[in-house]
């Protein structure tokens, strides 16, 4: 069972990868949490990462996040751990266990450090009084925050909302740089580094990953006839319809000018040829601006990352396959759709 879906307007930063409960983990969905006592501070609901070696210690903190009213997931080691992230990596904040089997706490730490996943994932560091060396080098490491074992429950529901406000408040803060400002969509810079971590993401879990470029058909003849105020409304309107129709899972950002991108993670040719099809179909109907209905189509050229299939992941490749396909289609009579595949074109 996934967790709830929670986006902000425009697009939330939700870069999922199939919510299949993957084995090992434990799913408990959110409580009766979130309602408050007079002179209380309302508990935000977050989307955790429970990891414990003890599967009584697991379950009970579980349990009381799930009363605050938090979504939780939970794995038995570091290394299982980092497996649900791979899955889930909208998780928002991770409660980790110091000593465990396989891979202990400093590991998950070290891990998340050389994957460049520690801001988006801040990991509390659970651990006893007799380790307080461990500790240290765990916020060495980068831990957000660590919870003496064993810990009073509101103290660790109250550290858990501290955390949860102040990495969405650093995440607010850090979207005013990460966002295009016309249609709120994510820019360039962000597709670039999603892009690299996507690829990584893929080879590692052994998954496709799909790479749409879609471009507004002679648009310069609408900035032209209508204004470039029409123009911005047209694009504006592009953007609302792509995430309509584009999956939780995908990344849908502002290349430049009239031309988007979108990563679609564990897309192969054939879902990414049906995902890039809807986004044509979704311009289908005029837009509707202050100066009438104007009628725009989309060009769109996609390629696919498969793992299996290569033996290292190359972005500038990715990139180059995909606006090729753009390219073709295009030339090929616009308000179309081709997918690249083995270095050839498929037309459709």
């Amino acid at each position: 069972m996934p967790f709830p879906c929670r986006t902000a307007p425009g697009q939330g930063i939700n870069i999922s990868t199939g919510w299949n409960n993957p084995v090992g983990m434990e799913y408990l969905p959110p409580g009766e949490g979130g309602t408050t006592q007079a002179g209380q501070a309302r508990q935000p609901s977050g989307r955790l990462l429970v990891i414990d070696d003890s599967q009584t210690a697991r379950k009970g903190l579980s349990q009381l996040l799930q009363n605050k009213g938090h979504s939780v997931l939970t794995a038995s080691n570091g290394m299982a751990g980092l497996r649900v992230l791979d899955r889930h990596p909208e998780i928002e904040l991770i409660l980790c266990d110091l000593v465990m089997p396989v891979l202990d706490g400093l590991g998950v730490l070290k891990m998340l450090a050389s994957r460049g996943e520690l801001r988006q994932h801040p990991v509390i560091i659970l651990s006893s009084l007799g380790e307080m060396q461990r500790v240290v080098a765990c916020l060495t490491a980068g831990a957000m925050d660590f919870v003496r074992k064993p810990f009073f429950p509101e103290e660790m529901a109250i550290r858990v909302r501290n955390a949860l406000t102040l990495t969405r408040t650093l995440n607010n803060l850090s979207s005013l740089a990460h966002r295009d400002p016309l249609t709120g969509l994510f820019n360039h810079r962000v597709f670039a580094e999603m892009l690299q971590r996507e690829l990584s993401r893929s080879q590692r879990s052994g998954v496709s990953l799909g790479l749409l470029f879609a471009d507004l058909d002679l648009f310069k003849s609408v900035n032209d006839r209508y204004g470039h105020l029409v123009g911005d409304e047209v694009l504006k309107e592009f953007s609302r319809r792509v995430l309509q129709v584009a999956r939780h899972s995908d990344l849908v950002a502002r290349y430049g000018g009239e031309e988007f991108t979108l990563l679609a993670p564990e897309a192969d040719w054939e879902g990414l040829h049906t995902l890039a099809q809807r986004v044509r179909l979704a311009m289908e109907e005029p837009c509707v601006t202050s100066a009438g209905p104007v009628k725009v189509t989309v060009s769109i050229g996609g390629a696919v990352y498969d793992p299996r299939q290569h033996q290292a992941p190359d972005h500038n490749r990715l990139i180059s396959l995909a606006d090729r396909a753009l390219y073709l289609a295009k030339d090929a009579g616009r308000n179309r759709v081709e997918i690249s595949q083995d270095d050839l074109p498929l037309l459709n």
